[in-house]
């Protein structure tokens, strides 16, 4: 089967990708998502996890050469503390986006709080080119409160990170990236444009999706997303890839997401939390983690940090 189709605006779309739910130790669900899914066209993302926590998953893990970001979606239950290792607490609210910036390597624990916490959200592993690779590390965290938000009849969309439609996330990025938590209506649509050179990552997370490149030749067949399903979209020259809810016997709308930015052209070679660009890169920050240069974390405690 072809990995991709390029239509007439000048837009590839990758194979379209569907994953069920899968167990990640006793209290997480997740659906998994690579970049060698799309014949490497997921740059600048590596990976996207779609996870549903209900209790402690990850003990405490490194980070190096990438950004580890997470977003928690409006529904979640309860919230997420975050604990690192250049001392930062972060209490991760429902419609919150957190980032790592992982760079030369981190530390860190984000963990589920609260009573009945259901924390349904994004786990992204965002590539860092190769001269931002050994940056300092930081962590940075955007409450939903200060997500703009673009809202029309039967569209609701959160910009996390980047700019649409006139509105600009406060996020700083190490590299332009647009974040999108949208929701449409049935039968509604939107039009996400793709500056030449950028891959977009669109995930029908509950609902069917459908997404056309704007003036394609008539009787282009758009691609379907039934829900769960993602695929890749890159642009070889400037344009515009619109969006559209459709109605099934099941949902009358969609809620999607959208992440796009510069596709990164590297080597990417990957072990676990580690992103860099050769094996003996990988050696090296795997040495300087065990040597504990990547900092210790303060002693875990529940509630409020």
């Amino acid at each position: 089967m072809s990995t991709s189709i390029l239509t007439p605006s000048g837009l590839r779309f990758s194979r379209v990708v569907t994953r069920e739910p899968h167990a990640v130790g006793a209290h997480c669900h997740i659906r998994q998502f690579r970049h060698t899914d799309f014949g490497q066209a997921m740059s600048p993302l590596v990976l996207a996890d779609h996870f549903v926590m209900t209790g402690p998953t990850f003990e405490l893990h490194p980070h190096a050469g990438m950004s580890a970001v997470t977003v928690l979606f409006e529904e979640t239950q309860g919230w997420m503390s975050s604990h690192d290792s250049v001392h930062n607490d972060h209490r991760i609210e429902p419609g919150d986006l957190h980032w790592t910036l992982a760079g030369k390597g981190i530390v860190h624990t984000q963990q589920p709080e609260g009573e009945h916490a259901r924390l349904d959200g994004l786990q992204l592993f965002v590539n860092l080119p190769k001269r931002l690779k050994r940056i300092e590390p930081a962590t940075m965290l955007i409450q939903a409160n200060d997500v703009p938000v673009i809202e029309a009849p039967g569209v609701r969309m959160r910009v996390l990170a980047g700019s649409l439609g006139g509105r600009t996330s406060p996020l700083p990025t190490p590299e332009p990236i647009l974040i999108v938590d949208g929701r449409l209506d049935a039968d509604a649509c939107v039009n996400l444009p793709l500056p030449a050179g950028w891959s977009l990552w669109l995930y029908a997370r509950d609902g069917d999706l459908t997404a056309l490149g704007l003036g394609a030749a008539e009787g282009d067949k758009a691609v379907v997303l039934p829900s769960g399903a993602a695929t890749v979209i890159t642009a070889e020259s400037t344009g515009t890839v619109q969006v559209r809810a459709s109605a099934s016997e099941v949902k009358l709308g969609v809620k999607f997401v959208a992440i796009a930015g510069p596709a990164i052209n590297e080597p990417i070679v990957q072990k676990g939390p580690f992103v860099m660009n050769s094996h003996d890169e990988i050696e090296q920050v795997t040495a300087d983690y065990h040597a504990g240069r990547f900092g210790t974390v303060k002693p875990f405690t529940s509630g409020t940090p």
